[in-house]
């Protein structure tokens, strides 16, 4: 792995793998630099140090959010070493992406959710790409006229 920023370090949990593929996959076909365990870390690596080294390079931290991810302690330490870069979320470094129901407490609670679940492909993928955005999101279609009803 070489020491270049990215944009993203995507965080997920095993039984996630799928998701986090997905999510790469849309980051990177929009033009933005990723690292993700299952592509970025090589066999006879060290995983503690790829892990390390992906979070130096990251400019903000993806999680995969769903119940099994709150459960693991290897994502608690990843997002918790952003966590203390950026404790009132004024810079956005960790962006939670839900892809199942999940119930949010703690530290994790008042960040604002980009959520999918229940999307379609290209709407989950639009949905994604549009809470990145740094400025406000706008819609891509104008509100219809309140006095026309």
């Amino acid at each position: 792995m070489t020491s270049a920023t990215v944009d993203f370090f995507i965080s997920y949990t095993g039984v996630n793998a799928d998701w986090a593929a997905w999510i790469n996959d849309a980051l990177e076909e929009a033009g933005y630099r990723t690292v993700v365990q299952s592509l970025d870390f090589t066999a006879g690596g060290n995983f503690v140090a790829d892990m390390d080294l992906a979070l130096h390079r990251a400019e903000r931290i993806v999680l995969v959010l769903t119940p099994a991810f709150l459960k693991s302690g290897m994502t608690a330490a990843e997002w918790t070493a952003v966590f203390r870069k950026d404790p009132d979320g004024s810079r956005r470094l960790i962006v939670p992406v839900m892809v199942e129901p999940t119930a949010v407490e703690g530290l994790l609670g008042p960040r604002t959710r980009i959520s999918l679940v229940g999307l379609d492909s290209d709407s989950a993928r639009r949905t994604l790409l549009d809470g990145l955005r740094p400025a406000r999101s706008r819609p891509r279609t104008r509100a219809p006229f309140p006095g026309a009803r």
